[in-house]
């Protein structure tokens, strides 16, 4: 025969695994192919929210040179979506992360 403290016990640890389950309003990252290079997407509920395909903060259409350096740029967005800050990466910014880019001279 169950007691009333054992229905208590299995209503509190229904309590705290639904509290500690993740929400769903989670960010995901998608590394797209580019003709000659990577960009990515930041992607919520399977809408995408930013769409990437060149390298942000530099001049013209310069896409990432791999996936890895696409990667770390959308770990930073999301980093700033997190903590509630407009998502604009800087150029000082891409070279802390050894962001590969060419520099267009002005003709």
């Amino acid at each position: 025969m169950m007691t009333r403290p054992f229905w208590n016990l299995l209503l509190v640890l229904g309590l705290v695994l639904i509290s500690c389950q993740k929400k769903r309003n989670e960010l995901d990252i998608k590394i797209t192919n580019q003709k000659t290079g990577y960009g990515y997407q930041i992607i919520k509920n399977k809408k995408t929210l930013i769409s990437q395909p060149y390298i942000p903060a530099i001049p013209g259409e310069q896409v990432f040179k791999d996936s890895l350096q696409a990667r770390r740029t959308a770990d930073l967005v999301i980093k700033k979506i997190g903590k509630s800050s407009f998502p604009r990466i800087s150029v000082d910014e891409l070279d802390s992360m050894k962001i590969e880019y060419e520099i267009q001279k002005l003709q």
